[in-house]
């Protein structure tokens, strides 16, 4: 009975990553332990067929990227890079972020699970301990940045759309900050609606002043002119959201009973939000007065950079709506000036899952996830000595 139920386990763990096992690998279900608090760690285990030894790498999700739906961007990017780096003869283990049950990490108790991840597979014949690396995406990347600057650092980090601002000034600054769970709230919808009701009548205002004898110069100048007031009232928009969301940043931060801040959160988004579900609310509270979220506003990702000694990968795609790609990079790289073996890259065309920003534009959901950027990762990770 006892080996029934081991087995049943290890298919919903294998279910639950949607890893796409194949002829040229194998697939196995990892329990580890975690350093720290003694957390339960699951993971899923690739090996390319063969003795090896192979390069391996631990990949690191997003935040409370394990808890959202299959189809989510993070978990795409992830399934889609192991299936491209297990082909090319890579040990992949992938490792799940701590259930809500377990209690969110912090990105130090993150780090500390990806340190116990390494040593893992440190004792794996197949593994090649010389090629040992983290390859964390979002939070995942700031993760794999601060595991190497500890002992037992890996050989290499390859960090994807990792963040260089502090924790508060990153979330105040993403379209939204605390859980996109809005559901049943149509403001921004309503908003968005009206701006591409304004494109419409401009250029219908500017066939009418065609036909009554304007020139191609006077229409030009009409419709920059409305391209220009409606840019203008869209960055106000945007102002005005980072404004909120700052705000209700400070009230976490400074009001540390969960009860009084929630109060405090929960009226200022019905204030903003008026069509908002009283379930949405709730979740969203709850979201932002987490012991994580609380630690995650103070966390400084430049900190712990002057210790990173391990090449380097940092990948952003310049469409990333939730990091800004040449911000956040400019910070990463004058944190990590004293390592040389620092390579950086910002791919045109591709959002914060590395997938192809047009195809999304166009409605394909997914949109495909580069595959130019992963042959890239690929091909840094073995271009390491």
């Amino acid at each position: 009975m006892r080996f029934f139920f081991s087995v049943l386990a290890s298919i919903c763990l294998l279910l639950t990553f949607g890893a796409q096992a194949s002829t040229l690998d194998r697939v196995e279900a990892v329990v580890l332990t975690s350093p720290a608090g003694g957390t339960r760690l699951n993971g899923i285990l690739r090996l390319p067929t063969g003795a090896g030894p192979f390069p391996a790498v631990v990949l690191l999700p997003e935040h409370e990227a394990g808890t959202l739906a299959p189809n989510e961007a993070d978990k795409q990017l992830l399934s889609s890079l192991a299936d491209y780096l297990v082909s090319q003869g890579m040990v992949v283990l992938r490792l799940q972020e701590r259930s809500a049950g377990e209690g969110l990490g912090t990105v130090a108790d993150r780090s500390a699970d990806a340190l116990a991840a390494l040593n893992y597979l440190r004792t794996r014949p197949q593994v090649d301990v010389t090629r040992l690396g983290l390859i964390g995406h979002g939070e995942g990347g700031n993760v794999a940045l601060l595991a190497s600057a500890q002992l037992q650092a890996p050989t290499f980090v390859v960090a994807l759309a990792a963040s260089g601002l502090p924790g508060r000034e990153l979330l105040a600054a993403q379209p939204t900050m605390y859980g996109k769970v809005l559901g049943q709230d149509s403001t921004d919808a309503q908003r968005q609606r009206k701006y591409r009701l304004d494109q419409v009548a401009a250029e219908q205002e500017a066939a009418r002043l065609r036909a009554h004898g304007s020139n191609s110069a006077q229409v030009q100048t009409y419709l920059d002119q409305q391209r220009l007031r409606q840019k203008m009232a869209m960055r106000r928009d945007e102002e005005n959201l980072v404004k909120h969301q700052r705000a209700m940043l400070e009230i976490v931060r400074q009001t540390p009973d969960n009860a009084q801040a929630q109060a405090i959160l929960s009226n200022m988004l019905r204030q903003r939000y008026p069509g908002i579900a009283p379930q949405d609310v709730q979740a969203s509270v709850h979201t932002l007065t987490t012991p994580a979220y609380r630690n995650y506003l103070a966390f400084d990702p430049v900190a712990a950079l002057p210790k990173v000694q391990c090449p380097v990968l940092l990948l952003h795609g310049d469409d990333d709506a939730e990091v800004n790609a040449l911000v956040n990079l400019a910070l990463l790289k004058k944190g990590l000036r004293a390592n040389a073996r620092v390579t950086e890259m910002h791919v045109p065309g591709l959002n914060h899952a590395l997938q192809i920003s047009k195809e999304e534009a166009a409605g394909m959901s997914p949109a495909p996830v580069s595959p130019d950027a992963q042959a890239n990762i690929y091909t840094w990770i073995m271009s390491q000595k």
